[in-house]
């Protein structure tokens, strides 16, 4: 009976003792991510930021406080990318005095020094619904997911686990919102088929970060309107310059300028319409314009007839998709064609006959007379 009670109880005693080591050994899991706090262009809308970064704030809390057990780290890279660029310096858009530089110091640096031995494990870039990430975007999914864990390993100076999880957060688009994402990837689809992708990456995981659930409502639309703006901007890095011609003979080469302000070369076709019968356009062979530069490129054109006119003017990639905004490019036509010539030639000369028969049918009037 003695055995079998000291048997019993070293057998809780071991039970007991191998339950607290798998809690102890249990591992937390620490998620790391914020909506934007920035502007597309890098400008900081508010400094709430700052204030989550104190030891005592939101994101503060999750790494200042002693901890003695194993954490493992969800982490957004695009949350440590604005943190980082805090650290460097920033702006408000208010003209607000930023407070949160060395406060965004201190937080980076606390975290690699707590994460250190530790797993990390990188989110999607911006932390998106993935519901709409899949919608929108199904093609890029793997790309974003890919930049985001080498931005995350050069930051922390070590590899980064490969993402398992993703947000399963429904984000609540209006209709106009989602037009301007689809609209958004439209374009960076297209322009990948001309310049170098990595160039269009700070469009791409911008939109990324849009879709991130936890965005409020009413800062939905200010972040909206500046996503357009970006969208403008890089749709305008291939342009074609908007002019005037007075056209003075009747087949010119009009010099049309096309900028790439892209760093990468660009092979693009230029697509033509006439907005009136009063001329007719020639083609041209493609056009390879380098990076940060500009090109001219000659137009032959005929003129039928003299008056007003004038081109809609598109460049397109080799497949005659339009990139860029459309220009119109008006002309002045100041000539006479030869079919116009020969009209009024020939009704001059008709004329003069009319007036010859005319003056000899009065002479032979007055003989008979």
């Amino acid at each position: 009976m003695k055995k079998g009670f000291i048997f019993l109880f070293t057998l809780i005693l071991i039970i007991t003792s191998l339950g607290n080591t798998s809690n102890a050994n249990a591992v937390a899991v620490v998620k790391i991510s914020e909506p934007t706090h920035r502007l597309s262009n890098g400008v900081f809308i508010d400094d709430q930021l700052a204030t989550q970064l104190l030891p005592n704030g939101d994101l503060g809390l999750l790494i200042y406080p002693p901890y003695r057990g194993v954490r493992g780290w969800q982490i957004d890279p695009a949350t440590i990318s604005e943190i980082i660029a805090m650290s460097n310096g920033y702006g408000i858009s208010n003209g607000q005095t930023p407070t949160g530089q060395q406060i965004a110091k201190d937080w980076l640096d606390q975290f690699k020094k707590v994460s250190r031995f530790e797993q990390v494990y990188p989110l999607t870039y911006g932390n998106p619904s993935n519901r709409w990430l899949k919608k929108i975007t199904p093609q890029q999914v793997d790309y974003i997911n890919a930049i985001g864990k080498i931005e995350l390993d050069l930051f922390l100076g070590k590899a980064t686990q490969t993402p398992l999880t993703f947000n399963e957060k429904r984000q609540r688009l209006s209709k106009f919102d989602e037009s301007i994402f689809n609209y958004a990837q439209r374009q960076i689809d297209l322009l990948s088929t001309l310049v170098d992708k990595k160039e269009l990456d700070p469009l791409q995981l911008r939109l990324a970060q849009l879709l991130n659930p936890e965005i409020e409502k009413a800062r939905m639309a200010l972040l909206i309107s500046d996503f357009n703006k970006l969208i403008t901007q890089y749709r305008n890095k291939l342009k074609i310059t908007g002019t005037k011609f007075t056209i003075t003979s009747e087949k010119e080469k009009l010099p049309i300028t096309v900028i790439n302000d892209f760093k990468s070369s660009v092979k693009v076709k230029l697509s033509t319409r006439v907005a009136n019968s009063k001329i007719v356009v020639g083609s041209v062979e493609s056009i390879e314009i380098p990076g940060g530069e500009k090109s001219q490129v000659l137009l032959p054109i005929q003129a039928l007839a003299s008056g007003s006119s004038g081109l809609l003017a598109q460049l397109t990639n080799l497949e005659n998709k339009p990139v860029g905004y459309p220009v119109n490019i008006a002309l002045n036509l100041s000539v006479i064609s030869p079919a116009a010539t020969w009209i009024t030639s020939g009704a001059a000369i008709l004329l003069i006959i009319a007036a010859m028969v005319q003056s000899w049918r009065r002479v032979r009037r007055k003989k008979n007379v």
